[in-house]
């Protein structure tokens, strides 16, 4: 297995199923970190009031 060092660069890794999959990561759009975590609090919202509503269904 090859292995990259400090002075080498992008160019110099031939081309390859790794290769391409490193390209997507890299030329990938930052990611939004506040609005993730408000879509993770809407979603544990409703699957808590799923589990408080399922809840009230099986004890009555």
């Amino acid at each position: 297995m090859a292995s990259i060092n400090r002075f080498q660069t992008i160019n110099d890794i031939p081309p390859s199923k790794g290769k391409d999959v490193l390209l997507k990561i890299l030329n990938s759009p930052r990611v939004d970190f506040s609005k993730l975590q408000k879509i993770a609090a809407d979603y544990e919202k409703k699957a808590l009031e799923m589990m408080h509503t399922e809840g009230k269904v099986q004890k009555q």
